[in-house]
């Protein structure tokens, strides 16, 4: 399975305030724009970072959901 697409929007995430506001209004409108699996959307959706690192994403990347607080992340909650 690629995780290129849940690469691509936590890359994004990093630098985009805009992208971020879209998802903390409406997360599965702002996730409909990036080629996710069903499997990567619901564990996004869900905050399940564990299921996320076990796909096979980036844990550098994984941090960007808990320092931009999305999908209920927090950095407290990350640690």
């Amino acid at each position: 399975m690629s995780v290129y697409g849940v690469h691509k929007f936590l890359k994004r995430a990093q630098r985009d305030d805009a992208l971020c506001a879209a998802v903390m209004q409406d997360a599965g409108a702002a996730l409909r724009e990036f080629p996710l699996s069903d499997k990567e959307r619901a564990a996004l959706l869900a905050g399940d970072v564990l299921a996320l690192n076990r796909m096979g994403v980036h844990g550098y990347l994984l941090q960007t959901l808990a320092r931009r607080k999305l999908f209920g992340l927090t950095p407290e909650a990350y640690i």
